[in-house]
């Protein structure tokens, strides 16, 4: 962290050197990533003269380096930019079910059955053609020098490998790529070198995304999973094409929040904003405000028991829906909505679970995923967020090619059909949103299905509440009690929900009065497990970032861009 100190100073005595000379506005803007070193690269690529998408896909880069536990080349993505001129595009660069997986009756949790064809690359391929400024390859060589020269391994990333060790000395590929001679893992502060994967890099620095689509990288693929009982094949990896993603927005307040449907999360993001704008928050005590959240949160995911794929995106953002639902919810204290009632007191048992419950998203109660953000001065904004599933997805690498599948089908993303040429639903949820149509705030989280939930809460805090970003992002957290049963079938319990106890977490009162109030109240003291938030804000031409204190990630020294000026 002292290194990363002194490298942030100096970045802001270099952009106030830049300032006064006559730059482009995109070479001067902030990020925020989950790991220091992500962060640092896009920092690096702004002053390389790089704008916020080039610097959001060498931080992108750097994560499958860094983090390869919890994304990387073999998994997925979802994007949402805005561009300078005010314009949305959605990237869909998630996995996709090969075309000759045949379901069996019993899938496993990982391995090679698990893997489907991989989209993070070729998404980040179609940014880049469509927003980038600066050679590809340029984007590509952070993460290359860092894979081959080697990093210090941060201590989450540490444990998280160490959790999975057994099952990586399954895989020949996975022992190669991450685990010492003796089988061991290494240890934090150790340095970690991937030789393989900086090859492979290489290959993509050197013929673009298209060639982990084809040639030697292709060929390695296809050949592994044949040989394996994998199901991915080179026709499959040449066919795979990044498609748009479903963009979605919904008004908050004096805000328009801007998100992308399934397979994407953001409809979840969505109705639990159409359900929270009917209430007046500015006023309501904590206490309530977390009972008002867990219920409408709880509403949201019961919602995709009836909407699963949101292919009707009108109906997704029908006001009339929110409406209804906020007929089922219950606070103690008589409702600020647009119609307040106070219906009779429940019955409820008031019996505390032993540990969560995990729903469909969360394969394990480790955290997993990636998320990051970037945005200069002209306004181009990126919210990415990137994940191979549960962590080291599916536990299984090419040999030679250093990097692991993301789990698709089997267990993992159950939920659904899963059949040749789908992409299964997730609660990723890159967001933007803008007031009087400029990026005021963007975000997106890591966490399984309590990435909508931290969005919406951060939101909220942020808006409603008046909170700084660090208060938005250290304020303590809910999340309603929600199972999937052997059918599928969502099952949400309004009246019960888990609190974050680490960190400034919630109080014994509060736990009591809800309680008290006939609420089934769960106490989660494990850091990391409501989500983790990355997000930049814009102050009037401040760029600000923020990185959730529940993870080791960073964001960029903020940046003045109302004291830049193209003619310098």
């Amino acid at each position: 962290m002292y290194r990363l100190s002194i490298f942030l100073l100096s970045l802001m005595a270099s952009s106030e050197t830049l300032t006064s000379q006559n730059i482009e506005l995109g070479a001067i803007g902030v990020a925020s990533t989950a790991q220091p070193l992500a962060t640092q690269a896009a920092d690096n690529i702004y002053l390389l003269g790089g704008n916020s998408v080039d610097a959001a896909i060498a931080a992108s880069f750097v994560l499958s380096v860094v983090e390869p536990t919890m994304s990387g080349l073999g998994g997925r993505g979802l994007a949402i930019i805005r561009n300078e001129d005010g314009e949305f595009f959605g990237y869909n660069g998630m996995t996709e079910i090969p075309e000759n997986f045949v379901k069996s009756g019993k899938m496993p949790a990982f391995g090679y059955p698990t893997v489907a064809t991989p989209g993070l690359v070729a998404m980040l391929g179609a940014m880049h053609l469509k927003h980038g400024r600066l050679p590809f390859s340029t984007l590509v060589k952070p993460a290359i020098r860092l894979a081959e020269d080697g990093f210090t391994v941060m201590p989450g990333e540490a444990a998280r490998q160490q959790s999975a060790t057994h099952k990586m000395r399954l895989d020949i590929g996975m022992t190669q790529s991450f685990l010492q001679a003796d089988g061991t893992t290494v240890e934090s502060g150790q340095t970690l070198k991937q030789p393989a994967l900086a090859m492979t890099l290489r290959q993509i620095a050197l013929g673009g995304s298209d060639a982990f689509y084809g040639g030697e990288i292709a060929a390695l693929i296809s050949l592994d999973m044949a040989s394996n009982g994998g199901y991915v094949t080179a026709q499959d990896l040449e066919d795979y094409r990044v498609l748009p993603g479903r963009y979605i927005s919904v008004p908050y307040r004096d805000y328009v929040v801007h998100t992308l449907a399934a397979p994407g999360g953001g409809g979840l993001v969505a109705k639990a904003l159409l359900l929270l704008g009917l209430y007046d928050l500015s006023n309501l005590q904590d206490q309530h405000w977390a009972l008002l959240m867990s219920q409408v949160l709880g509403l949201s995911i019961e919602s995709m028991a009836d909407n699963y794929y949101e292919k009707d995106l009108i109906e997704l953002v029908d006001k009339r829906w929110a409406v209804q639902q906020s007929k089922r919810i219950y606070l103690p204290v008589p409702a600020q909505a647009t119609k307040p009632r106070r219906p009779a007191k429940p019955l409820f048992s008031q019996t505390v679970l032993s540990q969560p419950i995990l729903t469909d998203w969360v394969g394990s109660p480790d955290a997993h995923t990636s998320h990051l953000v970037t945005e200069d001065c002209t306004g181009l904004t990126v919210s990415m967020t990137q994940t191979i599933g549960p962590i080291f997805g599916a536990k299984v690498a090419t040999p030679k090619l250093g990097f692991a599948y993301a789990a698709t089908m089997g267990g993992y993303l159950r939920t659904g059909p899963q059949e040749p040429g789908a992409r299964p639903r997730t609660a990723i949820a890159p967001v933007i949103v803008t007031k009087d149509n400029k990026v005021v705030l963007a975000l997106g989280a890591a966490g399984g299905i309590k990435i909508p939930s931290a969005i919406v809460q951060v939101i909220s805090r942020h808006i409603d509440q008046q909170k700084t970003l660090a208060d938005s992002l250290s304020a303590p957290r809910v999340h309603p009690s929600a199972t999937i049963d052997h059918n599928n079938k969502r099952n949400v319990r309004l009246l019960a929900f888990d609190a974050e106890m680490s960190g400034p977490g919630w109080t014994d009162d509060d736990i009591g009065y809800w309680r008290s109030e006939g609420f089934q109240v769960t106490e989660v003291a494990t850091a990391a497990s409501f989500g983790r938030v990355h997000l930049v804000a814009d102050y009037q031409g401040l760029l600000v970032g923020a990185a959730d204190p529940d993870w080791e990630g960073t964001a960029s020294v903020q940046t003045a861009c109302s004291r830049i000026s193209k003619d310098g």
